[in-house]
């Protein structure tokens, strides 16, 4: 491809030993990945400064074992946690002062090995203190250490604000990440080159920064997950959640529930947002998988499924409305960990599965020279479909297995038969013309810009205009003049260049279906919560 040709978007994916085993090798390879895919980034002025990448791995549980030892510190009686944190202020005491609270036991901060040389001049500007600080979970029930985790960080970010970022906090999983270009991440984090650095997967990120500008806290991948695309409706998710969080109520989060709100950030990207949910419901009980299919669902309204997986999205459509792409993304539990695209497909994800069991997911293929290497399967994710790693299964799931085996999780269909009220009807009633065709224009808010341009190309040409860069016209219930019914149902996207929506051409990834009615608590799955509403068409017409 020509380089006028190309089109830059974040570069994602994951290498995964579908066995589970830990290796060192896992992670070389996913940082050498990432380091391929650099171009799908954006640079700075400075020839160093990018805008953001990572990885995402398993606690390498030997390094710190040894970091522990080197050190001097007292072995943890019980599963180790890491705590990530960029330190823009001196808040080490209010951060242990934090996490005994919850339960938890410092043993020691350790000053994570950079090297800034690897690093454009504005990034190193920017630099937070790196730290890491090692905990012993022992005085915590397993089942609540994830959440009672969780809670901590949300107590950090609400008590210490900006002064404080926590790229990660867990038993599980441990994230590296910068304001840098991918192919320097190795050289900035030394730790990722060392031998005991070992995990069963690596999930990687270099971000093109779209909807915000670059910072060291945006810089991918997230607590749960990494993204390549936009979330059209980021606004509309945003405010769904903002409206839910009294309801927000969970048996791990006890008398805590406070620290979670505000549930997402208008400060954050849209990403950062969807990590954000998607990290809520795992802690919840979710898998990895079942999170990110409420989220982002495929086409299931038209989609050639089962009774029970129709039923299964139906559901959760009551609980979670579309976070809707383009998107592309790659995630994990801790226990599994996979890869998902959204109901468009308009992402690019392509896996490689050796023959001795290694599975490449990303962006790109070719990320990873495979030499010789057997390979028993190729291929690219579908639109809605997921691909998932069972790591202590040891094997490689598909999308109709994985949609299934959630689908007879609980009794879906019975409960949407029960409580479920559906409203039908899509017979058209066409509009009447009286034969003043300038007064009806009028009357029904047409402008002579309107039929200058979209009409007369939609007349002229067969399609809709194609705009670009958004729409700074007043939102209609703000306009001082009357507008057209068709501008209160626009919805607003990304600042790129969007084709038209049309549903009818398009109704195979496209659904106007709504639901209304009660917004119970999504973090549970209960017979009530599908006492709604549902419509075909937000339009009630005459044949409803």
């Amino acid at each position: 491809m020509h380089p006028s040709s190309s089109s830059g978007s974040c570069g994602i994916g994951l290498v995964c030993a579908v066995k589970g085993t830990g290796s060192h090798a896992i992670v070389q390879w996913g940082v050498e990945a990432l380091a391929n895919l650099t171009h799908r980034g954006a640079i700075g002025a400075d020839g160093k400064t990018g805008d953001g990448a990572g990885v995402l791995t398993r606690i390498p549980r030997e390094f710190f074992a040894r970091e522990i030892r080197d050190a001097g510190l007292r072995p943890p009686e019980g599963d180790l946690a890491v705590g990530v944190f960029f330190l823009y202020a001196e808040r080490r005491r209010e951060i242990e002062e934090i996490l005994g609270e919850q339960g938890f036991l410092p043993l020691g901060w350790r000053e994570v090995p950079t090297r800034d040389d690897a690093l454009g001049q504005a990034a190193c500007d920017a630099k937070p203190s790196i730290v890491h600080l090692l905990l012993d979970t022992a005085p915590v029930e397993p089942r609540k250490r994830e959440a009672r985790l969780y809670l901590a960080r949300r107590a950090i970010e609400r008590r210490l604000g900006r002064e404080v970022y926590v790229p990660s906090l867990s038993s599980k999983t441990i994230v590296y990440k910068g304001l840098l270009m991918a192919n320097r991440l190795a050289d900035f984090y030394p730790d990722l080159v060392r031998g005991d650095y070992e995990s069963a997967f690596c999930i990687f990120h270099q971000r093109f920064s779209t909807n915000t500008s670059p910072e060291w806290n945006m810089a991918q991948p997230f607590r749960a997950l990494a993204h390549n695309g936009e979330i059209n409706t980021i606004q509309g998710n945003r405010n769904w959640m903002l409206s839910l969080e009294q309801e927000i109520r969970h048996e791990l989060l006890g008398d805590d529930a406070k620290l979670l709100s505000p549930l997402v950030s208008l400060e954050e990207s849209d990403s950062a947002s969807l990590d954000r949910i998607v990290e809520l419901l795992i802690l919840s009980g979710l898998s990895g998988a079942h999170a990110v299919n409420r989220c982002v669902p495929p086409a299931w309204e038209h989609a050639p499924l089962t009774e029970s997986a129709r039923a299964f999205f139906q559901y959760q459509s009551f609980l979670m409305r579309p976070w809707d792409g383009p998107a592309a993304l790659v995630f994990t539990d801790g226990d599994t960990v996979g890869a998902h695209l959204d109901r468009n497909g308009l992402r690019p994800l392509r896996y490689t599965l050796t023959g001795d069991g290694i599975l490449i997911v990303g962006s790109e293929t070719g990320m990873l020279d495979l030499g010789d290497g057997e390979i028993r399967e190729k291929g690219r994710l579908g639109p809605g479909e997921t691909l998932l790693v069972d790591l202590a299964g040891g094997r490689v799931r598909r999308t109709e297995e994985v949609i299934e085996e959630l689908a007879q999780q609980r009794p879906y269909n019975d409960w949407i038969r029960e409580h479920l009220v559906w409203i039908k009807g899509s017979t058209v009633i066409p509009p009447r013309l009286d034969g003043e065709l300038q007064r009806q224009q009028a009357a029904f808010g047409y402008t002579e810009e309107e039929l200058k341009n979209p009409l007369r190309a939609m007349a002229e040409t067969g399609r809709e205009m194609t705009y670009s860069m958004g729409d700074d016209t007043p939102l209609p219930p703000l306009a001082k003049r009357p507008q057209l019914l068709f501008r209160y149902f626009k919805q607003r996207f990304s600042q790129v260049t969007n084709p038209p929506i049309d549903y009818i051409r398009e109704r195979s990834v496209m659904s106007l279906r709504m639901n209304a009615g009660h917004k119970r608590n999504f973090l549970y799955e209960r017979p009530e919560s599908a006492r709604r509403v549902q419509m075909d068409s937000p339009l009630l017409l005459e044949s409803t």
